[in-house]
């Protein structure tokens, strides 16, 4: 079963984790990476998830979870040993109409966490719906080697020239070209770099009045 990809704004959100193991150490680590608001919530927590509530913004209750762990919840994560535990946070979720993730139970999912390459505002999700998860980290870990932490400058790059274009005066038709052409110019030169595009951004900054 194919799921749909779907980018989530989770900055600010309420997200709740329940365990305190290291598996929900790493989705406490990818959650942190999009500037969530997280509570986690378990009896003993290990010490990577000690260390990340210690240097983060995380709120910790010591405690079993409850129903009522769920009132203004935005997204919900079950990482416990305990398979009672997590059919229970799976139930009372869906009741709330919440998505949610119990880890490795795809059948306990309303949503699935893809493998993922973040670069700035670059976000790339690989998944195989849960087929074989395996498979999505070695193609994260081949696409890592081609999109580079480079990526992140080029898009604030060319975020800067399109926000420009969109309040010129050309016509649709010359903005559309435009926001491609230096694209094209960039990879057929095999030099893909953000020196590089710079390069190129200043040709067409000058060659259109488009004013830095």
């Amino acid at each position: 079963m194919a799921v749909f990809p779907m980018y989530v704004d989770l900055k600010d959100k309420e997200c709740l984790v329940v365990g305190g193991g290291e598996v929900a150490a790493r989705k406490i680590e990818l959650l942190l990476r999009f500037e969530a608001g997280i509570t986690v919530v378990a009896p003993e927590i290990c010490p990577s998830v000690s260390e990340l509530v210690k240097e983060s913004n995380i709120k910790y209750i010591q405690d079993r979870y409850s129903t009522k762990m769920l009132e203004g919840i935005f997204l919900v994560i079950a990482a416990t040993s305990s398979k009672s535990v997590n059919e229970m946070v799976f139930r009372d979720a869906v009741e709330r109409k919440l998505p949610v993730n119990v880890v490795d139970a795809p059948e306990l999912c309303t949503f699935i966490f893809p493998s993922v390459i973040k670069r700035g505002d670059l976000t790339i999700g690989i998944s195989t719906s849960g087929a074989y998860p395996a498979l999505s980290k070695r193609l994260r870990v081949m696409a890592e080697e081609l999109f580079t932490e480079e990526y992140s400058q080029m898009v604030e790059l060319l975020a800067g020239y399109r926000s420009r274009i969109r309040s010129s005066g050309l016509t649709g038709a010359e903005k559309e070209k435009l926001l491609n052409i230096v694209l094209d110019d960039l990879y057929s030169g095999g030099n893909i770099t953000p020196e590089a595009l710079k390069a190129i951004l200043q040709v067409y900054y000058n060659k259109y009045g488009l004013m830095e």
